[in-house]
């Protein structure tokens, strides 16, 4: 459970990208639950099988347990009505700043552990770089 709170959405100014600025305090009005795991491609295609979701394939990194990929936001849109729909339970996709309050942590810099990038803290390409390090 996440609970309810304010928090500072975006990127501060010289931080992030312009699309994450300006910065401004959001209110999250209700607590939320939210997985804590990454939907496995195993729970992806149990959808498939029952035909709720496309077939996602795998680029050759496997399937099993190993979180799904390739996917969009509609797709993956259509696991939460389908799971909804198999347990009776209410699922949905976060919303934008409620992805980004539950990653946040808590943490009023630019991530969690600070605002600087720092090797072993996270997978980034954009600076033609990867630690394949975890961000859990």
């Amino acid at each position: 459970m996440v609970p309810a709170g304010n928090f500072m959405m975006g990127s501060p100014e010289g931080l992030g990208d312009y699309k994450e600025r300006p910065q401004h305090e959001v209110t999250i009005s209700k607590p939320f639950a939210v997985g804590g795991y990454e939907v496995t491609f195993a729970q992806w295609d149990a959808c498939v099988v029952a035909g709720g979701c496309p077939k996602a394939p795998d680029s050759g990194w496997g399937r099993g347990q190993r979180p799904v990929v390739n996917v969009s936001w509609d797709d993956a849109r259509q696991y939460a009505v389908w799971l909804a729909r198999l347990t009776g339970k209410d699922y949905r996709l976060l919303s934008e700043a409620e992805w980004e309050y539950a990653a946040r942590a808590g943490a009023p810099t630019a991530y969690t552990w600070g605002d600087k990038v720092v090797s072993g803290n996270a997978n980034r390409l954009d600076d033609g770089t990867t630690t394949g390090a975890s961000l859990r």
